[in-house]
């Protein structure tokens, strides 16, 4: 028995070594590097920081040395998402005070259109894969907001922003590859799960049920799988499931929390970990 315990143990040792040896350190910034999104292409990886104090965009392209800073708001500007195409960036600014959306071309040379001139707070912006179809989260302005009044929305495109309708609540939205599909986190079971439903609304399910918060989906780039982010071991953590929610597993179980995934078409999942110093960096690890 002690022989085997002792086997056990050395196994365990051994896988999270290797496991370990998966990971690789995307980011060296000194403050807060957060919101990773990789192009559907796979050359480019989109983030915010506020390495230079307010949260602005950086685009790091792989091969090459260093990162590009994408905007200069004196104002926040956060969650970068890309075009089918990887040519277009749509993202959150608070430079009009409230927190609207625009989108500006990968190198900023376009300069910045404002999509959204609402007094509700839009975040969370993506765009269909197929189609001109523009997905966010809208929420009215208050002086305190709770995620559970957040509405998960859908313009018919970037010009109709602002009569966006309403699919249902929830935040952190997300399409399948197809289109078809929405992954979201909903917080109406009281804790944060992640839920599916068709790209119209309907067929609303729930994916996972487990009592600790579930959030940060995003899909593979096959569809099949969901990865999204937990701390239901004490902190969280980085997980996946097939996009029906079975077989769920853990990938990482480091000591610092380890959010906001993203999977790219290079096979890898990208993600934030927070590091004990009270900065934050982005990783990735190797696809299962």
């Amino acid at each position: 028995m002690q022989r085997m315990i002792r086997f056990l143990m050395t196994l365990t040792l051994m896988l999270a070594a290797a496991a370990q040896q998966e990971v690789k350190q995307i980011t060296f910034g000194g403050k807060h590097d957060r919101d990773p999104m990789v192009s559907p292409d796979g050359r480019h990886l989109a983030f915010s920081s506020n390495r230079t104090g307010n949260y602005d965009l950086y685009v790091h392209t792989f091969g090459e040395a260093g990162v590009m800073q994408l905007t200069r708001s004196p104002k926040d500007d956060r969650d970068p998402n890309w075009s089918a195409d990887s040519r277009t960036i749509v993202f959150t600014s608070k430079r009009t005070g409230k927190g609207d959306l625009y989108k500006t071309d990968r190198e900023g040379k376009s300069g910045f259109l404002q999509l959204s001139e609402r007094d509700d707070l839009e975040e969370y912006p993506s765009f269909a894969p197929r189609g001109k179809g523009l997905l966010f989260v809208r929420s009215a302005r208050k002086v305190i907001r709770r995620q559970s009044d957040k509405q998960v929305v859908l313009a018919d495109s970037a010009a109709s922003v602002n009569t966006a309708r309403t699919l249902g609540e929830g935040y952190s939205a997300r399409f399948s590859p197809d289109g078809k599909k929405i992954v979201f986190v909903s917080r109406r079971t009281k804790n944060a799960d992640i839920w599916l439903m068709n790209a119209d609304g309907g067929m609303q399910t729930q994916l996972t049920t487990n009592g600790k918060n579930d959030e940060d989906p995003c899909f593979s780039p096959d569809g099949k799988h969901i990865v999204f982010s937990s701390n239901r071991t004490g902190n969280n953590d980085i997980w996946v499931m097939n996009a029906d929610g079975s077989n769920q597993r853990q990938l990482t179980a480091g000591a610092e929390d380890e959010i906001q995934p993203c999977w790219s078409s290079g096979g890898y999942i990208y993600y934030v970990k927070k590091i004990d110093n009270g900065t934050s960096n982005i990783f990735r690890i190797k696809a299962p």
